[in-house]
């Protein structure tokens, strides 16, 4: 069962540096497993592809398991460990994560299994099969395929296809306007040496956080920093900086069509660089269009009947508010002109009672569900870490409480209209 309040005694706690490895653990019996993540940090430059490439590659064979046969027979003798592997972006910055999900050593049956784990997941990082010193060609060509498929796999979904072009367009030149997994010409163009001079970077150089969750003790999480980073010193992970600026010009606008048979409407809005501390930005995004309670869900689908769907939400490490919205191609203009209209609305009128207290509400539920989720608690600490927001949830909470609606109408007219992208669709 959900509990209905988060304690500082759900959070992560910073203990320790070993070699430069930054050590988040939260020591708790309350989950039957421990959860583990080696999160390596990098720009979101140019050697992003092949960065990317890395975590499938990596978990697919080690030395001592050539193949992803036995390497997943090796997992299923360790208590049908899970071995983890993403790319994702946070905070301006790509994050390669490594990581396992076995049993707590309590449930072992034959003596401790964590450093079993470390020994398998100190080597998928170090001690991929090499052939003359080289990854090996034949998984190189497969997995190097796969990523830049499943890049160009991301103009398939529409919604998203709209979401990263407004993205891309608003953030143009920066950090933020880049997808962690790079270019899919890029990835097929990727070769032995590419590939390698990432990895060397990955295991030797680059910024490091290691989160665990279970029942471990500092002395072991200190000892799992030191297996897996293999060299004795690593740069701290670079400190939290604010949103990149946006230089003054007028709105942009910019127009696709595709044979569609719904078009898409995406809108970013700056939000109020002063705003950003604390929940007000996030429980703004909520009101505007955070579900069927929202002013726009009311509003552009439910009372004009314009959109199939109308939502908000607030990338804070970014300073934006997106809205985007599915719709019939004739009713576009009218939906951008709505959206705007319900923001300078809330702005100048505020939010009623009923409103802001069902967003607050859905709100907590969310954070309050993290204190129940090893991986959420994960994530919020890494975003939180990356951006310098909460890290927590008891923080999260407390600064959820301290919202006002006057808060949010001051966000609401704060907001500026800076991109507008449409993704027409056209009869095929």
């Amino acid at each position: 069962m959900t509990r209905l309040s988060a304690s500082p005694d759900d959070s992560l706690t910073l203990v320790g540096s070993p070699g430069g490895v930054e050590v988040h653990l939260l020591r708790t019996s309350r989950f039957k497993a421990v959860h583990l993540h080696w999160l390596v940090e990098a720009p979101l430059d140019a050697g992003r592809t092949a960065r990317a490439v890395l975590p499938d590659l990596l978990t697919r064979a080690t030395a001592t398991y050539p193949d992803l046969a036995a390497l997943s027979a090796r997992c299923e003798e360790l208590y049908n460990t899970d071995l983890l592997a993403s790319v994702t972006a946070h905070g301006g910055r790509q994050v390669l994560r490594f990581g396992a999900e076995t049993i707590a050593d309590r449930y072992s049956l034959d003596g401790p299994l964590l450093p079993r784990v470390l020994d398998l997941l100190a080597e998928v990082l170090h001690a991929p099969p090499l052939v003359g010193g080289r990854l090996c060609a034949e998984h190189l060509a497969q997995e190097r395929t796969n990523l830049a498929r499943a890049i160009e796999s991301l103009a398939d979904d529409k919604p998203l296809y709209a979401y990263r072009r407004l993205v891309e367009t608003m953030h143009a030149g920066g950090p933020h306007a880049q997808h962690s997994w790079g270019e899919a010409s890029v990835a097929r163009a990727l070769d032995e040496p590419d590939v390698h001079a990432a990895w060397d970077h990955v295991r030797e150089a680059a910024p490091v956080r290691l989160m665990i969750v279970g029942d471990v003790t500092p002395e072991q999480a200190h000892e799992t920093a030191r297996r897996l980073s293999g060299v004795e010193a690593r740069p701290a992970p670079r400190a939290a900086g604010p949103p990149p600026a946006l230089p003054d010009r007028d709105v942009q606008v910019v127009e696709e069509e595709q044979p569609l048979a719904q078009s898409r409407l995406c809108l970013g809005f700056r939000l109020p660089r002063e705003r950003l501390p604390g929940a007000a930005c996030t429980v703004t995004s909520l009101v505007f269009g955070g579900g069927s309670h929202s002013r726009l869900f009311k509003r552009v689908r439910e009372a004009d009947g314009m959109a199939y769907g109308c939502s908000a939400s607030a990338l804070l490490d970014s300073a934006t508010l997106v809205v985007q919205a599915g719709v019939d191609d004739e009713h576009l203009d009218a939906v951008r002109d709505t959206v705007v209209e319900e923001l300078l609305r809330l702005g100048r009128d505020g939010v009623d009672r009923e409103e802001f207290e069902l967003s607050v509400r859905a709100q907590r539920r969310r954070l309050v569900a993290l204190a129940d989720s090893p991986a959420g608690l994960m994530g919020l600490r890494l975003a939180g870490l990356m951006t310098g927001r909460a890290t927590d949830p008891a923080r999260a909470l407390a600064e959820l409480d301290a919202v006002t609606p006057d808060d949010v109408a001051a966000v609401a007219a704060g907001c500026r209209l800076d991109t507008v992208y449409a993704l027409r669709g056209r009869t095929p």
